[in-house]
């Protein structure tokens, strides 16, 4: 599970870090993968004294302990009365009213079986407390050693009806499985589900859970739009290692997955996250890693402020692979790596992107000052008659020294050159190089492909055609080796402004020729210069 991002040689020390840093996440990656707890057991099991039973020392049917299963009598107090360390709560099918939160810290061993139990939040007027979730296993300075929840559904369809459904705090060992929130959120309080491992050692997993119908954008009495409703967050309390799994989260208001802040590991593989506000995945820390996701943007409420599909929000050596990122309305783009960002790559994405009327949304966008980037493989397509767009946007600061790495990747699709994204590639960024790049854009336009403002940029084994210019320069130092360069409607293969210098060409086929504004020690060695 390890990857290393780094694109020189680490130092001795840095090295050892690494190594005990991977170590770490193998001895993770193996504890993840072993069941935490027995998670097939039948009602009849869990009633028992075996399957279930050989992990908890007491299992406790909630009805035969005088829990309401009609949904008419809170089963608050009933719960207070149960809980207690080495005790799995087993919840017979039923509706189970709550009217304030049950919470339970520091335990040892404690779970909730719920398979075809559905727990009813009352509405906001009716809540008691200020604590504004159903289950809160666990706080961050009292966390509970070994949390186990599988199973429950949550009601929310009364109007007026939302709280967190599981705030969950572990030493060691938290499994959530198979959690379904149905009906919207529409309260201002905070939403779907928590979860966080305390301890450095300490590995979770989250597998199935499902918030379908998402959160409304309610503004509070100032007539502010109120965020916090996320429909899985991992706070800045994390340390240990998470795997998030197969999860389904759809039209949050304020982030799909919301996983950032942390010191801990976070892992967040396969799901679907489709049309929520700000980001749909949020990711930052040391080696984590999304993997496989579906992200859907197809839908833009009137309030949806950006919708982006991937915010790498920071953190180092952060891997982002096989994503498949479809924004058929798009409203934000399809992956950005923010400045907080010390290393990423990002492989194997599968992006497409269609017209907006709401923004110029681009695919890949690094921003300005972050570290060392690679983008691996892959196909972007972007099409519509957008008012530009870039498939991929490198910015710079004067601070900015880290290089950035495309490779092996391909883009397609008619978007046009509007101003606003003119080019299907944009580097302002010095030193970084294009290796294997495909570019095919027959938009109208003047859709140009690749801009070079950054110095000593390289172009290798690339091949790139679009309508207008396929390769515009105005840096200095750039080389262009083995590639071809070809315009649709004729125009010279490369545009050199007058403040380009030491430029070099190196066995290329240059369709039309270079259109030369004035640059500085231009040298063209063994290039064919084919008119059509």
């Amino acid at each position: 599970m390890s990857h290393d991002n780094d694109l020189s040689e680490p130092s001795d020390e840095s090295e050892k870090k690494m190594v005990s840093r991977r170590s770490w996440m193998k001895t993770l990656g193996a504890a993840a993968a072993t069941p935490l707890f027995t998670e097939s057991a039948s009602a009849e099991i869990v009633t028992s004294n075996s399957g279930e039973g050989g992990r908890f020392g007491n299992i406790v049917n909630v009805v035969q302990a005088g829990a309401d299963p009609t949904g008419e009598e809170p089963i608050n107090p009933i719960l207070e009365e149960l809980r207690a360390d080495d005790t799995l709560l087993f919840f017979p099918e039923g509706r189970y009213k709550m009217n304030t939160t049950f919470r339970y810290t520091g335990f040892t061993n404690f779970g909730i079986n719920g398979s075809n139990a559905t727990i009813v939040p009352t509405s906001a007027d009716e809540w008691i407390g200020e604590d504004e979730r159903c289950f809160l296993l666990g706080v961050y300075y009292n966390p509970g050693q070994r949390i186990y929840v599988h199973g429950l559904d949550f009601d929310y369809s009364a109007p007026n009806t939302g709280v967190r459904a599981i705030e969950a705090y572990a030493i060691d060992r938290l499994f959530v499985k198979n959690i379904d929130i149905n009906g919207e959120h529409d309260t201002l309080w905070d939403a779907g589900g928590t979860f966080n491992l305390t301890d450095p050692n300490g590995v979770g997993v989250v597998d199935g859970f499902r918030v379908p119908d998402g959160t409304a954008a309610l503004v509070d009495e100032g007539g502010r739009i109120q965020y916090g409703r996320s429909g899985i967050t991992v706070n800045r309390y994390h340390k240990g290692g998470i795997w998030i799994r197969n999860c389904v989260i759809k039209s949050c208001w304020d982030n799909g997955l919301y996983a950032t802040d942390s010191d801990g590991f976070v892992s967040i593989q396969g799901g679907l996250y489709q049309n929520n506000n700000i980001s749909n995945l949020r990711l930052g820390g040391v080696d984590s890693v999304i993997q496989g996701p579906r992200v859907v943007v197809d839908r833009v409420r009137f309030n949806d402020l950006n919708q982006r599909g991937i915010r790498i929000e920071q953190g180092a050596r952060v891997l982002v692979n096989n994503a498949n990122i479809d924004l058929t309305n798009p409203n934000g783009h399809a992956i950005t790596v923010e400045n907080a960002v010390t290393s990423a790559t990002i492989s194997n994405a599968n992006i497409n992107i269609g017209s907006s009327p709401v923004q110029n949304s681009q695919g890949i966008v690094v921003s300005g000052n972050t570290g060392r980037v690679r983008v691996v493989g892959g196909r972007i397509n972007i099409d519509g008659p957008d008012h530009g767009g870039n498939a991929i946007s490198i910015n710079s600061t004067d601070q900015t020294t880290e290089p950035v790495i495309v490779e092996n990747l391909q883009i397609t699709g008619d978007r046009g050159g509007e101003p606003g994204g003119r080019e299907t590639v944009r580097c302002d960024r010095d030193s970084c190089t294009f290796r294997n790049l495909t570019i095919r854009q027959p938009g109208p336009a003047y859709r140009q492909g690749l801009t070079l403002t950054g110095n000593n940029c390289k172009v290798v084994y690339s091949n790139i055609q679009t309508t207008h210019h396929p390769l515009i320069n105005t840096g200095s130092g750039t080389r262009v080796l083995s590639s071809v360069l070809d315009s649709y409607d004729g125009y010279a293969a490369a545009r050199l402004y007058p403040s380009s210098s030491d430029i070099e060409f190196v066995d290329n086929t240059l369709a039309h020729g270079v259109k030369d504004d004035g640059a500085t020690n231009l040298r063209l060695v063994s290039n064919r210069f084919p008119s059509t």
